[in-house]
């Protein structure tokens, strides 16, 4: 006969790791109620099982119904979670993200709004924006006369050279200095339209063109 004690022992959750022990799966907390009426049952009426004995039993049997409660009430939780995250990450379809980089979607707009921070001072003057199309072919050089230590904000007008409107898509821009390198303490910013969002298992990645994100990454979220 199997001794409830040991058996359940073997499967209740320890607290030193939150884990459940490998066990027998094909025995559940009904199983165990009847092996411990089973027990009582077939007791020796000469001698009796013991109160404190039969007490801890009971104990660890509600014990172990509980984490068993608890342990269903976390993954029911988990996939709510996980459906409600699935969820808003498709409601950013539509629209804009800022993230570390340096590019920008354009799309039916007037201008783009192109964030950059600057920590020195010296890095602020001499500077110029350079926008190139997906092909890396130069659109557009500007001169950024109003830089300043912090945040700064380029208001783009969506034109090339010639003052003609670009077409829609994803542009790559840098910001660079007199001598056609980017300033030590710079740091550029991309603002990209989402357009799909992908999910690879545990994963989430937005897509903006050919562009993929990590949604650990998003520093804004703006109405496309």
């Amino acid at each position: 006969m199997i001794d409830i004690v040991d058996y359940l022992n073997a499967n209740r959750l320890t607290a030193e790791t939150g884990k459940t022990k490998e066990i027998d799966q094909s025995l559940g907390k009904d199983d165990f109620m009847n092996l411990l009426i089973a027990q009582i049952s077939n007791q020796n009426p000469l001698e009796p099982m013991d109160d404190k004995e039969f007490i801890a039993q009971l104990a660890q049997f509600s014990s172990l119904e509980q984490m068993q409660n608890i342990a269903t009430g976390m993954e029911m939780l988990a996939l709510t979670q996980a459906a409600s995250t699935n969820s808003q990450m498709v409601n950013l379809i539509g629209k804009r993200i800022v993230v570390e980089g340096k590019d920008f979607t354009m799309k039916n707009n007037d201008y783009i709004r192109l964030r950059y921070d600057i920590s020195n001072e010296e890095d602020t003057k001499n500077l110029k924006i350079v926008i190139k199309d997906s092909n890396n072919y130069l659109v557009r050089t500007i001169d950024l006369d109003d830089a300043n230590v912090g945040e700064n904000f380029f208001e783009f007008d969506c034109k090339d050279e010639s003052g003609n409107t670009l077409e829609n898509g994803n542009y790559h821009y840098e910001i660079i200095n007199v001598d056609n390198e980017a300033p030590s303490g710079l740091k550029t910013y991309s603002n990209l339209l989402i357009d799909a969002v992908r999910f690879d298992g545990s994963t989430i990645i937005l897509k903006s063109g050919l562009t993929e994100l990590s949604i650990d990454n998003i520093i804004e979220v703006i109405q496309g």
